[in-house]
């Protein structure tokens, strides 16, 4: 294949994906890893249409791919580690957000979803400084509802209502913080909701 088509085939990748023609943008990602093998920026591209595509399994498999040819693809670490807290798999992705936010620091997609898998296997101390630079770097009703769910968990009533006060005065706020200062072991009472999470959808 000639470096025009490979172009050409890159171009069509790129219009298919701004159309958000999935299946169209899958078969260009496949032909460019054929035309260009163990190429780690294909890879990871061609996980990020499988994720719109709902096929989580091969968007997985992708990632690993991607990062066994270039440990040092940051992108793709975080997309394995969101991946994978999707799955559930909330350890793994959890030792995936952390190596990513030592290349990022300053990622605060990163450290929420860090600070809400800690605070979903239960290690809400570990949790607290993630999600801190979180709301630090990038605060947002989701940073506020984490923090406040790690600072109540570990025991700090007072600086979870003073910080759940940050929320927006409308009726989505006011039931927001009602929920998080009615659950959890350290609760006024014994509700029971999943936690907010953040999940990136851009296409890089």
């Amino acid at each position: 294949m000639t470096r025009r088509h490979a172009e050409q085939l890159a171009a069509e990748f790129g219009q298919a994906v701004a159309a958000a023609k999935w299946e169209t943008a899958l078969l260009r990602a496949g032909e460019l890893e054929t035309a260009l093998p163990g190429n780690p920026g294909i890879i990871y591209n061609k996980a990020l249409v499988l994720r719109e595509l709902g096929r989580p399994d091969e968007r997985i498999a992708c990632l690993e791919r991607a990062l066994r040819l270039d440990p040092s693809h940051a992108n793709a670490r975080f997309e394995l580690a969101s991946a994978l807290m999707d799955r559930g798999d909330l350890e793994t992705a959890a030792g995936l957000f952390f190596e990513y936010t030592k290349a990022v620091p300053d990622d605060a997609d990163a450290r929420l979803n860090l600070g809400n898998c800690l605070l979903r296997l239960g290690r809400y101390v570990e949790a607290l400084p993630h999600l801190e630079k979180a709301h630090e770097v990038a605060p947002s009703d989701e940073t506020v509802a984490s923090l406040a769910t790690a600072l109540r968990d570990s025991g700090d009533l007072e600086a979870c209502e003073s910080l759940l006060a940050e929320l927006p005065v409308t009726q989505e706020g006011a039931a927001l913080r009602l929920k998080i200062l009615t659950q959890g072991a350290h609760g006024r009472f014994g509700l029971s909701i999943d936690q907010p999470r953040l999940a990136r959808k851009d296409l890089r």
